[in-house]
């Protein structure tokens, strides 16, 4: 059974409760639906007495069902509880409303205008009005004085439009008294402003709207219709009860259930961006425009007139707001690519230059590169002051403008770095260029009160003569200038010859980088010997680069490039894993072996290392004893505290901790005495000089009774001969590994030579093929 984070199974949870009561809230609309249909079907065929009474009842019961949909549907709501709580408020009311009507109105001869059914019947629509804008409000994160405009704006053209078409017409043939005709134009008017909302919140929702939102728009509008037919009705006394009118009303009210049946999309709204916002406001505005010269030429109603006007008004708010917002966009946009400092293009606009270039270069032209570095610059900052600094570079660029022209690109790349980008310059032309900007930065700046005097060294890179790409040619402009600084020659040209080790190490570390992804990294291993029995005591993994253009590259080919570039720490974990994964082989196959492996100084300041090593046995089921991590004197000195614990934690799980090349960094039996070492590994300097020198006999000698008297293991690398290997055994070392016993070699190589070697057989007196 899959168990789920607590977070997890709580929303899964909510998910499902959320499910079963929308599955109630539609088994309502079916029950309460069905109930209107025969209600609406009794009032059709005309029933009197009880069929008439039944078919009243039938509608109040399919009102009843309707708040109870909403009481449900909130109930399992997070976002929008409190609008469908309003919304079921809202529908009471209209009940209330209702049930006035049915027991007492109904049958009086003539019915008051207004009455108290009105009052119930009118209580809808604020209760309706406040469930919309809580709706709308939890969509949207925060109604900014655009958003209010774009709501206004449409609201006030939709109820413009209502006006014109209803409204006003009603108005101007309404007869009775002052009451009957408010009570009767109320009902429309609060339509529109219902309508108005939604319209609004449609706009300022935009794609957030779901199926839900149609479904209310759908009801309410509906609702307008119904109550301008219904109030031109009751003004002329032509409406009749269980008309056409009350089947209209009852759609309406099941439009409004079914939005209580779909799922509230979570979110917030998704706002159109760019030109798209001016859409709304600028139609909403032609629209009311329109129907304002319509007016004008046919003498229109003056409530849609006044309507209109207010929405060209606020259409008019919110394109000046706009036009602000993009003036502020196109303010942040510009200071996003200028150098805070001095005012120039910043790196993000060189890059964009860049790419312009790359389009140039592309088409036949040429472009220019020339990076300009200042000398002695942090003299300036130390001695005078970071603010000194600052002035200055602030008047660098003014310096080096008058020798540009309109069309060159003067930039910060960073720090006292700055960049040129020109065209139409041949090789000539481009040092003659980078030469005057020279002059100009000779030229003694007055900071102060004083008189400061600096230089710069330049690199030029001209495209596509050195590369067809310009951000290259920018990294070959860098090398250049380092160059030109290295030599003092003030210019250099990027030269290939002289530059090209650095372009091709920068892209032989991304060839390293990707290298160590693709798997391209193998392991050779090279036996380590006991000596006391001859047997195989563990080996040592040593990698290699099986580069895909250069073939096999020994350590020395890219372990610098490696440790320059910060890829030691993963080519170190790489290593590890791979040669777990080999030692899992090898016992698999029925020989346990101990596998030594060298750990990077950035791993040994990774407090995680001892996790990412602990994981990588139990993946592949070794006990931690099979692990043994060398680590360099150098490394130790480096950062002795953190060294320390990383190695602790290493050694209290079982790893061994092995010093290699013992004896050529800075030796101390301080740290020997604190570290959990386990084994001393001498270097191969001593080893290889022993029979020939007493002294390194000493060495060796005296080396091997200190790791004994620590209960260390001494083990000695780089026995190139018998000799040396028999020297090694009669002053009693504990391991030897070397040339003479084996080269490193691959694994399957390996595996046969162990197979072919007998068991415990005696340290062999000639060399063994490879």
């Amino acid at each position: 059974m899959q168990i789920l984070p607590a977070s997890a199974a709580g929303l899964r949870a909510r998910g499902r409760a959320v499910d079963r009561r929308l599955r109630t809230v539609r088994i309502l609309a079916v029950v309460f639906g069905g109930t209107w249909a025969v209600a609406l079907l009794a009032g059709a065929l005309g029933a009197t007495g009880v069929g008439a009474l039944l078919a009243a009842q039938g509608k109040l019961v399919f009102l009843v069902g309707v708040a109870l949909m909403f009481v449900v549907r909130g109930a399992g709501a997070t976002e929008d509880r409190g609008a469908w709580w309003c919304f079921a408020a809202a529908v009471s009311s209209y009940l209330a409303g209702a049930v006035a009507y049915e027991a007492y109105y109904r049958f009086l001869p003539v019915a008051p205008r207004p009455s108290w059914s009105d009052l119930g019947y009118m209580g809808f629509y604020p209760l309706a009005f406040a469930a919309l804008f809580l709706m709308a409000r939890t969509r949207v994160r925060r109604l900014t004085l655009a958003l209010w405009l774009d709501c206004i704006v449409t609201g006030l053209t939709a109820a413009a439009f209502a006006a014109a078409l209803a409204l006003g017409a009603l108005l101007r043939t309404a007869e009775g008294s002052v009451a009957v005709v408010v009570t009767s134009v109320a009902y429309p008017a609060a339509d529109l402003f219902l309508l108005g909302l939604l319209a609004g919140a449609l706009v300022v929702i935009g794609r957030g709207a779901g199926a839900g939102w149609w479904w209310l728009t759908g009801g309410i509008a509906l609702f307008v219709v119904t109550d301008t037919v219904y109030a031109f009705q009751v003004v002329h006394g032509t409406y009749t009860v269980g008309g056409p009118l009350d089947m209209a009303w009852g759609v309406a009210f099941i439009c409004l259930g079914l939005a209580a049946c779909h799922p509230t999309r979570g979110g917030t709204a998704v706002r159109a961006e760019g030109h798209v916002v001016l859409l709304v406001p600028a139609v909403c505005a032609l629209a009311a425009v329109g129907l304002l010269f319509s007016g004008y030429l046919s003498g229109g109603d003056p409530v849609a007139g006044g309507l209109a006007l207010c929405a060209v008004l606020a259409a008019l708010t919110r394109t000046g707001l706009t036009f602000r917002d993009v003036r502020a966009l196109a303010d942040s946009r510009r200071q996003a690519r200028t150098d805070e400092l001095t005012g120039l293009p910043n790196r993000r606009s060189v890059f964009e230059a860049l790419e312009l270039a790359d389009v140039r270069l592309a088409g036949g032209g040429d472009v220019a590169v020339l990076v300009l570095d200042l000398d002695r610059f942090k003299e300036i900052n130390d001695s005078l002051g970071h603010a000194v600094g600052d002035a200055l570079l602030r008047q660098v660029g003014p310096r080096l403008g008058r020798e540009l022209r309109a069309d060159d690109l003067l930039a910060r790349l960073g720090g006292d770095e700055f960049v040129v980008l020109a065209r139409d310059l041949d090789d000539t032309g481009a040092l003659a260029l980078a030469g005057r900007l020279r002059i100009q930065l000779q030229q003694p700046f007055r900071i102060g009160g004083m008189g400061l005097t600096i230089d710069a060294s330049v690199g030029v890179a001209r495209g596509p003569e050195h590369s067809a790409s310009a951000e290259e040619l920018l990294q070959l402009a860098d090398l250049a200038m380092y160059s030109a600084k290295a030599a003092r020659t003030g210019v250099a040209v990027y030269d290939d010859e002289r530059d090209g080790h650095g372009r091709h190490r920068i892209e032989a570390v991304e060839q390293l980088r990707s290298g160590i992804a693709a798997g391209e990294l193998v392991l050779h291993y090279q036996p380590k010997i006991a000596l006391a029995t001859g047997e195989v005591e563990g080996v040592e993994a040593l990698v290699r680069w099986q580069h895909p253009a250069r073939g096999l590259l020994f350590p020395d080919a890219f372990i610098d490039l490696a440790e320059s570039a910060g890829l030691m720490s993963r080519l170190t974990s790489t290593v590890v894993d791979m040669a777990l994964a080999q030692c899992r082989r090898w016992a698999d196959a029925g020989s346990l072996l101990t596998v030594s492996v060298n750990v990077s100084p950035s791993n040994l300041v990774d407090e995680e290392f001892p996790d990412e090593v602990a994981a990588l046995l139990r993946r592949y089921d070794l006990p931690a004893s099979v692990l043994v991590l060398e680590v360099t004197e150098s490394i130790l000195m480096e950062d002795r505290e953190r060294a320390v614990r990383v190695l602790s934690r290493l050694r209290d799980a079982g790893v061994g901790v092995s010093i290699d090349d013992y004896g050529t960094g800075y030796s101390s039996l301080a740290y020997l005495a604190a570290l959990p070492v386990t084994e001393l590994k001498l270097d191969r300097v001593f080893i290889g000089a022993m029979t020939g020198s007493s002294r390194a006999a000493s060495i060796v000698t005296s080396t091997l009774q200190l790791a004994h008297a620590l209960d260390l293991v001494l083990v000695a690398e780089g026995a190139e001969d018998q000799a040396t290997v028999d020297a090694l055994a009669t002053l009693g070392c504990d391991v030897v590994q070397g040339y003479h016993l084996s080269r490193p070699l691959p694994p399957d190589q390996l595996w046969t030579w162990l197979q072919e070697r007998p068991l415990a057989c005696p340290v062999p007196t000639a060399e063994l093929p490879a």
